[in-house]
């Protein structure tokens, strides 16, 4: 009985060190897909964009800033839409309650719009106006090559 009782007790041992390595691996394995994606993304609209090595050194601190904003907010309007969905099924929310998540989200969109301009006027002190035209365009070739090859399109 006491041996059974100690080889338990190793099994969850192992058992426990065994998922912490596999979620450490697993942390390990998404960052560096993460730095892939960046070195991507840097590299395809480096080449979009025409950048000289001054301009690249003068855009992407500002792009870096405009990105670090526009994900908070996405992380926002994801969250508006969470609630907005657990609203939606509990019949005891009212719809004034409804209302104020709707206004809610409505609000985060239009923040990312405010951000959204104000990176504009930053990029054309640092861009020409064709080259921002390009970041836009560049940005949504960025996104569906992704989407593309997260759906297995690049095997």
């Amino acid at each position: 009985m006491k041996k059974t009782i100690i080889s338990i007790i190793a099994l969850c041992f192992i058992t426990g060190a065994y998922a912490q390595e596999n979620e450490q691996s697993k942390q390990q394995r998404e960052k560096a897909r993460y730095e892939q994606v960046i070195s991507a993304k840097i590299a395809f609209f480096t080449t979009a964009l025409g950048l000289t090595p001054q301009e690249a050194e003068a855009f992407w601190p500002i792009y870096n800033n405009y990105w670090k904003e526009r994900e908070m907010i996405h992380k926002r309007i994801q969250t508006s839409l969470m609630v907005m969905n657990k609203y939606l099924g509990d019949e005891k929310k009212s719809d004034s309650d409804i209302k104020k998540i709707i206004e809610i989200y409505i609000n985060h969109i239009s923040s990312d719009g405010a951000v959204q301009k104000k990176y504009q006027e930053e990029f054309l002190k640092v861009l020409t106006v064709r080259q921002v035209a390009k970041l836009y365009t560049a940005e949504e070739e960025f996104r569906m090559k992704m989407i593309h090859q997260l759906r297995g399109g690049n095997r």
